[in-house]
């Protein structure tokens, strides 16, 4: 009798632990931030504010925030359509923007800056080039 209770309790523990912390795949998301190499120019006399779309592919549970780093000393950001609700796409469409307003008096120079997302489970990033030319952004 203890050996068949101890055979049960074998079993039953590996049954339970097998389903304690597991999640689907599905339930927990899985989506990327897509790289649409995203450009802008700005003059260093006038600054300005761009505005980079934030197209996201796959599907996930928890909303997704929105932002940019690595950005020219003095520049900020908002968002607009942020943060994006749970969901899905097929990364087809911009989903949110995130605007960055350069300063003047910007130093010129090329800027690789990142857009970032994220779930509060993962953060995905993605680059931005920020021009900042002297007098013109005709053929940047």
């Amino acid at each position: 009798m203890d050996r068949r209770r101890i055979v049960w309790t074998l079993i039953l523990s590996a049954l339970l632990l097998g389903l304690v912390g597991t999640t689907p795949a599905s339930a927990a998301g899985t989506w990327q931030l897509i790289d649409n190499h995203q450009r802008t120019c700005v003059v260093s006399t006038r600054g300005g504010t761009s505005y980079f779309g934030i197209w996201v592919k796959g599907t996930w549970t928890h909303q997704i925030d929105v932002g940019a780093s690595a950005l020219p000393a003095g520049a900020s950001t908002s968002t607009f359509y942020a943060p994006v609700p749970p969901g899905s796409s097929d990364g087809v469409g911009s989903l949110a923007y995130v605007a960055v307003a350069v300063p003047a008096g910007t130093a010129v120079g090329t800027y690789t800056a990142s857009l970032w997302a994220s779930d509060a489970r993962s953060t995905d990033r993605v680059p931005i080039t920020l021009v900042v030319n002297a007098t013109s952004c005709r053929r940047y």
